[in-house]
């Protein structure tokens, strides 16, 4: 799979989703969020339902720019680095994409038993998005023989600004309580590691693959709004798409998404 990447982008901009759901235009250059439920509630659920689909991205896809290494070279140089924020595969695929359900109160828990880790791996931060349920500790681990510094930018929950040394190879982090994202999330010894974290207070949310794949599994039958958040493509939360779930059914909705 031929991968390119974006450059680093000044301004987050909005992109639409074709074939009638629009995305929101911050307008003020600050970034856009998701949308939480005013309250959830955990809850065994039966004959669920399936959500999937590929979010792919429209227009001219520009060609890959490599960031530029300021420290520790001996390391962080040893690979080409490159910016995250737009990665289109075959087909167009959009990785990084999250799709999730806006309006839903009632549903399965969060499985407790996976293991939520970032790696700080040649001085990248490895997922590039990663989801995190409420009460739920990450643990960031450094796999460099270098020190890094893991700077999460919060505005509702606390902050976390830790320096992670070298002969430090895990580093749990505390869980948080209130949801909120996605937060930025950087290095601040390596200035061009960069990624995100949604605290989030369902399951019902999920990452594109390097296909642009996303599921969403064990859907309470009911109809609902289904909503994406894409770092350089903004989100739909104002326009969201309206699905219909059927108990043990399957509901396929693509997304084409692209720069304005």
């Amino acid at each position: 799979m031929k991968t390119y990447l974006l450059a680093s982008l000044t301004v987050f901009l909005a992109c639409c989703y074709v074939g009638g759901a629009f995305a929101a235009d911050s307008g003020s250059g600050e970034m856009e969020m998701l949308v939480f439920p005013k309250a959830y509630k955990a809850k065994a659920v039966n004959n669920g339902g399936t959500i999937s689909g590929v979010v792919t991205f429209e227009g001219d896809v520009p060609e890959m720019k490599v960031l530029e290494i300021t420290k520790d070279q001996a390391i962080c140089g040893a690979t080409d680095k490159y910016d995250e924020s737009l990665v289109v595969g075959e087909g167009n695929a959009l990785k990084n994409t999250i799709v999730y359900l806006i309006d839903i109160s009632a549903g399965k828990d969060f499985d407790k038993s996976t293991k939520l880790e970032i790696d700080q791996k040649d001085c990248k931060f490895s997922p590039h998005v990663q989801i995190v349920p409420l009460g739920v500790r990450v643990t960031m681990l450094n796999n460099d023989r270098v020190n890094h510094n893991v700077h999460i930018f919060s505005s509702i929950n606390t902050p976390v600004n830790k320096q992670q040394t070298k002969n430090r190879k895990k580093m749990p982090l505390k869980a948080v309580k209130k949801a909120e994202g996605p937060v930025s999330v950087k290095c601040d010894i390596h200035g061009w590691m960069s990624a995100w974290i949604a605290y989030v207070p369902h399951p019902y949310f999920a990452v594109t693959n390097e296909k642009g794949e996303f599921t969403l599994e064990d859907v309470p039958a009911g109809d609902y709004k289904l909503g994406y958040w894409h770092e350089a493509c903004g989100t739909n939360n104002k326009a969201p798409v309206a699905v219909t779930v059927a108990a043990g059914g399957t509901v396929t909705q693509d997304f084409t998404l692209k720069l304005k």
